[in-house]
């Protein structure tokens, strides 16, 4: 059986116009950068993870997480992702500078969510190669594992290269 993986991305958190119904969000592991309710990251992908989100918050203010359930449980992905990015208050309140990858396993379905202000770094389509390039090909075959790195990686680098960019922007010049 062919498995159907299905990719959204969001424009933004404002964007919602109806509220989810009563969803219940897991309490937090450890931290917010990964959430594995699924239990299909491998130790060695969970620290990696959070070294990256610890390292990207630390350095930028903003963070970067993965939640890995099992079922939405007839709830749509994009409404459950944008619910949890506002629920776990990923990223600084000031910026708005959160994104949240969701996979569900169980349903073969991945959205990423986008705080308001790093929809400039992480636009629709950017979103959209950023999955069909590296999170695609291992969803389709089960690897959640290095689907959700390679994705979690690619997002990260964006964040970061915004970022750096803003900060050599800023850089008082000198000559």
């Amino acid at each position: 059986m062919k498995k159907k993986i299905i990719l959204l991305s969001a424009l933004g958190i404002f964007l919602v116009a109806a509220p989810v119904n009563a969803i219940d969000f897991p309490e937090l592991t450890k931290d917010i950068y990964v959430q594995d309710i699924s239990g299909v990251l491998s130790d060695e992908a969970e620290e990696e993870l959070r070294l990256l989100g610890k390292n990207l918050e630390d350095a930028t203010t903003a963070q970067i997480a993965v939640m890995a359930i099992p079922s939405l449980e007839g709830e749509a992905i994009e409404s459950y992702a944008l619910e949890a990015l506002r629920h776990y208050e990923i990223g600084s309140e000031d910026e708005n500078n959160g994104v949240l990858m969701v996979v569900s396993t169980g349903d073969s379905e991945i959205y990423i969510a986008t705080g308001y202000g790093l929809e400039g770094v992480l636009p629709d389509a950017k979103v959209g190669r950023i999955l069909d390039d590296y999170a695609v090909p291992y969803l389709k075959k089960d690897q959640f594992d290095q689907g959700i790195r390679n994705t979690y990686t690619a997002l990260y680098h964006e964040v970061t290269a915004e970022y750096s960019q803003n900060a050599e922007a800023a850089a008082p010049q000198t000559g």
